[in-house]
């Protein structure tokens, strides 16, 4: 019952974010819209969302070596299968399925497991909450950001500072780290407290196992590969619609998307995908239509391409998606 009541909830927060994101949209002009679009350039973009996911592959791989060793096909097997069920389940419970699937079929640490999507979520989100200031702030011509907005991403950008700490100082002082981790958490929560200090634990050993500098240097590189080719296909799709704007608008949507999906709403990021785009056109003067239109792009060819290069998996191996969904 406390799952159905939290999937209610995130199916009326998506309902919410979509009528914000469209309650000014005139749906037919939007369409319209779509009839002028160079869709050469819409070729490009799919070419970087299939590049996302190869890289996707390869960050995961990185982040998982210290505690397990994967041939390149199961690597690619475990991050395209998991990042599809983080798109289609909601309230973000596919973030667990990689973990349970390294744990279930290669017997890795599930704690390790869970900590690598720690370290994963915690370089993306600095990266991209640090992208968004660089491209609103210096590269923007003044251009006015909402002050909500610019709330949100400084309170991301503390959030994801305070776990790289965290992170950081686990790896250099294991002990003590975790030890005022631990006196944080318990008077908020001592079921958390375990689960946490467990988690970061486990991935810290891990870590100690293996990283080298040449790994370090490889996983940051990768990352910002990752956003830099993200904030490309957003610019070219942009150019695909004549806009004459600058290449770090498509930083700008990309990070306020990022910051927006961490909403923990429904299936596919839906409402909060949308709301994203809106709210990051708007700061180029882009009409609620026209960015409509535009989100009738995006949106559909990355729900595309994911579910594209996960599904397959589904029917190979028999991998079964209810046992991955109920655990």
């Amino acid at each position: 019952m406390k799952q159905v009541i939290r999937f209610i909830v995130s199916l009326i927060l998506s309902a919410v974010c979509l009528w914000l994101a469209f309650r000014n949209v005139d749906f037919h002009a939007a369409i319209q819209l779509l009839g002028q679009v160079n869709f050469s350039l819409i070729a490009l973009y799919l070419l970087t969302l299939v590049f996302i996911q190869i890289v996707r592959a390869i960050r995961w791989d990185i982040l998982i070596r210290p505690f397990v060793s994967l041939s390149k096909s199961a690597v690619f097997r475990n991050s395209n299968l998991g990042m599809m069920l983080v798109l289609v389940l909601p309230l973000r419970l596919g973030e667990f399925a990689r973990p349970y699937m390294l744990k279930k079929e290669h017997s890795a640490s599930l704690s390790a497991g869970l900590g690598a999507i720690v370290v994963e979520r915690t370089i993306d989100g600095l990266l991209v909450t640090l992208f968004f200031f660089v491209s609103t702030i210096i590269f923007s011509d003044n251009k006015q950001v909402p002050a909500g907005l610019h709330l949100a991403a400084v309170m991301a950008l503390l959030f994801f500072t305070g776990a790289l700490v965290v992170v950081v100082a686990s790896l250099l002082w294991r002990d003590l780290a975790l030890r005022l981790l631990s006196r944080i958490l318990h008077p908020i929560s001592p079921k958390l407290e375990r689960k946490l200090t467990g988690m970061v634990s486990a991935f810290v050993d891990g870590l100690r196992a293996l990283p080298d500098f040449r790994s370090v240097v490889g996983l940051f590189f990768w990352s910002l590969a990752y956003w830099g080719v993200n904030g490309a296909g957003f610019y070219w799709v942009m150019r695909a619609f004549g806009w004459s704007l600058p290449f770090t608008a498509g930083l700008t949507v990309v990070s306020i998307i990022v910051i927006a999906i961490m909403i923990p709403a429904g299936p596919g990021f839906i409402g909060t995908y949308q709301i994203g785009i809106t709210q990051g056109l708007a700061i180029y003067g882009i009409s609620a239509n026209a960015a409509a239109a535009y989100g009738l792009i995006v949106y559909p060819l990355n729900i595309l391409v994911v579910i594209a290069f996960g599904l397959p998996y589904l029917f190979m191996r028999k991998a079964n998606i209810s046992e991955l969904i109920h655990a």
